[in-house]
């Protein structure tokens, strides 16, 4: 029984790790990992001994592949290189509510070694972020009175014509040539 458990949680992590390596991008790795961290299967029916049994297995075969996916949210986040601050708090937030709900259910169930797997993990993952993101931009609300192409907003906001991507990723236009009226925008 030991092989198998140990063959499953093998390919639990390299289901995750594939998921992170088939992302092109470390936020689209988080964001497919996201929810496999509250992965929550369908509960079996029965009231039975045999039941009690399969959804104890069923439990911990859902525990190993969030904790996996949990696991893998290191690495992706190690990759990731934040935009802004707020870009860094907010995927900080995210991140870490992940690991506090599995580090939750981990604690529930008894699982008092990976529940302080997951908050080491946790800790390290808030800690990096919060450095990284300390001297980074902040994102302001601009707002303009008509609306203006991103290249001359871009020159106006920056005097840097090659900040005009950023600012179209920031704004959301429709089309680049017209930008919104109120957008958020890097304040340096």
């Amino acid at each position: 029984m030991s092989a198998q458990t140990d063959a499953y949680a093998d390919a639990a992590v390299a289901l995750a790790t594939a998921l992170e390596d088939a992302a092109n991008d470390p936020a689209d790795a988080v964001r497919l990992l996201l929810p496999l961290t509250a992965w929550m299967p369908v509960p079996l029916p029965g009231s039975g001994a045999l039941s009690t049994n399969a959804r104890a297995a069923q439990d911990a075969i859902a525990d190993v592949l969030r904790c996996a996916a949990c696991a893998a949210f290191g690495e992706a986040v190690r990759a990731y290189r934040p935009a802004s601050y707020d870009d860094a708090q907010a995927l900080r937030r995210l991140v870490c509510d992940a690991l506090d709900a599995q580090a939750t259910r981990s604690a529930d169930a008894g699982r008092v070694a990976t529940y302080e797997a997951l908050r080491s993990l946790r800790a390290a993952i808030a800690l990096d972020l919060a450095v990284r993101g300390a001297n980074l931009a902040r994102l302001v609300e601009i707002s303009t009175l008509q609306t203006m192409p991103s290249l001359a907003e871009a020159w106006t906001l920056y005097q840097d014509t090659t900040r005009e991507p950023d600012l179209v990723d920031a704004a959301q236009p429709a089309h680049p040539l017209f930008l919104p009226l109120a957008f958020p925008a890097l304040n340096a």
